[in-house]
């Protein structure tokens, strides 16, 4: 300690440089508002157009669930079957690597041979807690069509090249096609059948490459252009002859820009725009990147686009930035650290009755703070509102407050005297050991919390580092630093100022000691009888995971009557919008309703996801809180016929949905193979919770069965005819479906051609019963001839976990501790099931 007191300037600088490396570090710590508590996971998406969900569980994820069984490091399995989409979730155990378990997955993936042509692919590498803006394109001089093509071929490529953005998703729109609508009367006048369309379209669009013509001394490369460039080019395909005549394209059929078949619409509304139909950008964030930085990027990519890039009047609008959660969230953890320090600056002055020797303590929470931000830095621990929010200054300057008293209290002994280095080491030497001892104390009690596993260990293992971390910081200044500069502050003679009032408390306090040590075991009893008490009180003590961590913005998941049309759809979306802004709490509201053209959304119009932001709460009427919101909001939801809401927040309902499955805190899956049954027990045990206090939001996760339009083919009648499956399927397909053909490019844009029968030849059971279809001989057989056609129901989405059917019921929990409520929903369920059903079972449990 002697050297450390000598070298005390070297040591000075050398702390100021760990000072400037501490704020390098914080500059590029990754910063969170919270911590991402999701799992790692892999999602296997497959898309099949037109395949009705039992279809697409048979044929497409059964298989691929057989496949990635067994796959190493998977602690859970789910799925979602629903029309023409399979998506399997693959939930790993902790500490697997994301890149090496998604090439597990697609090793897997590659052995397995599926129907329809169907490619399963994985979805972006990102968290759940990764969508970190959201945008709307506006215009008044573009049509909703134009939009549509800036966003997918000018806006999402721009924003894509800024590094740590991992996808940019659309909703809403029109993606426009070119589509050829057949006459089915015009393939009967000319003799023509669909299969030889579909061939004319085919093999009139392609560009061929003919080597190298040598002319003298140049080389000619030669090409074959034959793609189709637009609608012109298209209506000259001939497809057939008729006495010599060619039969053209547009002569059996009207060729037009037509769009996707509309799976969801977008509506947005704030204080100044009302859009019933818009378009929406979604940025993901590649998984373990600096928000921070890549927020800068898409910011700066964006101004670009609206200042530079994007015709005249079209402007992208931003309506989500997580920046400003993050700036919420730092504003509120430097508030934090700044009242602290002041409070601990105001009682070390006060108790140690030195303003220098408080100032110098002081130091210790700020230089602790910047070597923390080293090591965070070193060991890639992001900085979010638990982390920074745990320290705890009171501890940080312990140490410092030692050291430093040991050095005012030899001032004391000998005010009149110069201080000489060895005395003040042999002082220091004395409570270094204990200082360091206490620390390691502080240290091990957080090693618990490193033994924690999957959300637990996400949540409080980075504050444990933190808080480690700036312990560790605290230790090395209170003993390589405070030791030299107090040294150099009280060397000299001066008065000392003397805590009248803290000596006679001192006095008491020591009175009061010796007279416990002198009957100890009325302590040792008043303690055990706290002790016992303390106990017993926690039985009834309501019992939390965690308290609600607030974004600042409010996310709904609402269910509507099954199997609306997206047109309904719409028009339910303006009506919730309207209702919601006559809140004067409320800036927006942005409803997706169904899913995006991608199809990579599990949902039909009868489901909306809604983002409603809020203003600053210094905004809002006093003592009115964001649950005063919610209620006042539920009630309004109320009246509004067939609407079912669930209340939450945007990034901890997405982590719930990978967690768990499902939209909501609490679930009690039902598991079983009947779909009528097992609906009927989730139904019931619905409406028991419904009882139960606290139970908000409950509803059956997967949406009823639907109505369709079921062909039951007639496999004999089908080869009386001299026809095959694939002959009445491809009917159902192309004519009544549409199917991409082929596609037409246009500089650096590309668009499908459709083909289908026009709208007026199947938009009855009876119509469609009525199409023909062309056998080997050139005969005409209606399709009522070889298939039974029907209205019926199916299921609208099937779930499994780990190979098993099930249903989900979904619900939030208000007003009552997550313990109590708990043990009364499970004590409810196994009294009105005592015996189960054969072939159901139940789990009930939490998300996070």
């Amino acid at each position: 300690m002697l050297t450390v007191i000598q070298k005390r300037w070297v040591l000075l600088c050398l702390f100021i440089i760990l000072c400037f490396f501490g704020y390098y570090s914080w500059k590029q710590l990754s910063i969170e508002a919270y911590p991402d508590i999701a799992d790692v996971t892999s999602q296997v998406v497959t898309q099949v157009p037109g395949l009705a969900a039992e279809e697409v569980e048979q044929q497409i994820t059964i298989p691929l669930e057989r496949a990635l069984n067994g796959l190493p490091g998977m602690h859970v399995m789910r799925s979602k079957s629903t029309f023409g989409l399979s998506m399997i979730t693959i939930v790993f155990e902790d500490g697997t690597e994301d890149y090496w378990s998604r090439q597990r997955v697609q090793e897997r993936l590659d052995e397995v041979e599926l129907p329809y042509d169907a490619v399963p692919g994985l979805d972006p590498l990102t968290s759940p807690t990764g969508e970190i803006y959201r945008y709307i394109i506006e215009s008044d001089k573009h049509s909703l069509r134009e939009l549509t093509d800036l966003q997918n071929w000018v806006i999402i490529p721009r924003i894509k090249q800024v590094s740590g953005v991992t996808d940019v998703s659309n909703f809403g729109g029109i993606t426009t096609q070119y589509q050829v609508e057949i006459d089915p009367q015009k393939l009967e006048q000319y003799h023509i059948s669909l299969d030889q369309v579909m061939e004319a379209i085919e093999n009139n669009n392609s560009n061929v490459g003919g080597s190298v013509l040598n002319r003298g001394d140049l080389g000619y490369v030669v090409r074959g252009i034959g793609l189709i460039s637009d609608l012109e080019d298209l209506g000259k395909i001939v497809v057939s002859s008729e006495n010599g005549v060619p039969v053209f394209l547009n002569d059996i059929g009207k060729l037009k820009y037509g769009n996707l078949e509309r799976k969801g619409v977008f509506g947005y509304t704030d204080r100044k725009r009302e859009y019933s139909e818009s378009i929406e950008g979604i940025v993901l964030l590649l998984k373990h990147e600096n928000p921070s930085i890549v927020l800068e990027g898409i910011k700066n990519a964006v101004d670009e686009l609206n200042s530079e890039t994007l015709p005249e009047g079209v402007n992208i609008h931003v309506f989500l930035d997580r920046t400003q959660l993050v700036d919420t969230t730092l504003h509120t953890v430097s508030r934090t650290l700044l009242e602290g320090m002041i409070l601990v600056i105001i009682v070390l002055i006060v108790f140690l009755g030195s303003w220098r020797g408080a100032l110098l303590v002081a130091v210790t929470i700020p230089i602790s703070l910047l070597i923390a931000f080293i090591l965070m830095h070193l060991t890639n621990i992001p900085a979010n509102l638990l982390s920074l929010g745990a320290i705890d200054f009171g501890i940080i300057v312990d140490g410092a407050i030692v050291m430093m008293e040991t050095i005012l209290k030899k001032r004391e002994d000998h005010p009149q005297e110069y201080l000489e280095e060895k005395s003040i080491s042999k002082r220091v030497i004395e409570v270094a050991k204990p200082i360091a001892f206490a620390t390691i104390i502080i240290i091990t009690a957080y090693l618990p919390l490193f033994a924690f596993e999957r959300v637990e260990r996400k949540l409080f293992t980075p504050m444990a580092f933190t808080v480690s971390y700036a312990l560790i910081g605290a230790l090395l200044v209170a003993l390589f630093l405070i030791p030299g500069i107090g040294y150099a502050l009280y060397r000299k003679p001066k008065k000392i100022y003397h805590n009248k009032w803290l000596e006679k408390l001192t006095l008491k306090y020591s009175d009061a000691v010796s007279k416990i040590l002198k009957k100890p075991k009325k302590v040792i009893v008043s303690v055990a009888v706290i002790f016992v008490c303390a106990i017993g009180l926690s039985v009834f003590v309501g019992k939390d995971f965690l308290p609600v961590l607030d974004e600042g913005s409010i996310w709904m998941q609402v269910n509507l009557p099954p199997g609306i049309s997206v047109e309904k759809s719409r028009e339910l979306s303006d009506t919730l919008r309207q209702r919601t802004m006559k809140h004067g709490e409320v800036t927006y509201i942005a409803v997706q309703a169904g899913r995006n053209d991608d199809g990579t959304d599990p949902f039909t119009p009868s489901h909306f996801e809604v983002s409603i932001g809020i203003k600053p709460y210094s905004e809002w009427p006093s003592g009115k809180t964001k649950n005063d919101l919610i209620d006042e909001l539920a009630k309004e939801y109320e009246s509004l016929a067939g609407f079912r809401v669930g209340f939450s927040q945007p990034m901890i309902d997405g982590v719930m949905d990978k967690i768990a499955g499902a939209h909501s805190e609490l679930v009690i899956k039902v598991y079983g193979d009947e779909f009528k049954e097992t609906r009927r027990i989730a139904e019931d045990i619905m409406n028991t919770l419904k009882n139960v206090e606290g139970a908000v939001d409950l509803d059956i996760d997967q949406e009823p069965p639907l109505p369709q339009l079921q062909v039951h083919m007639n496999r004999d009648a089908i080869a009386r005819y001299g026809l095959n499956v694939s002959d009445v399927s491809n009917l159902i397909e192309v004519a009544i479906g549409g199917k991409a053909i082929s596609q037409i490019y246009q500089n650096d844009r590309v668009y499908d051609i459709t083909c289908k029968y026009d709208e007026n030849s199947r938009n009855t059971p009876e119509k469609i019963a009525a199409l023909m279809l062309t056998s080997a001989t050139g005969a005409k057989i209606p399709l009522s001839q070889v298939a039974d056609i029907k209205l019926s129901t199916g299921e609208s989405t099937i779930t499994r976990e780990m190979n098993k059917r099930h249903l989900t019921v979904k619900l939030n929990l208000r007003g009552r501790d997550l313990g109590s409520f708990l043990e009364d929903a499970q004590h409810s369920i196994e009294k009105k099931y005592k015996i189960r059903p054969r072939k159901i079972s139940y789990k009930v449990g939490r998300t996070v």
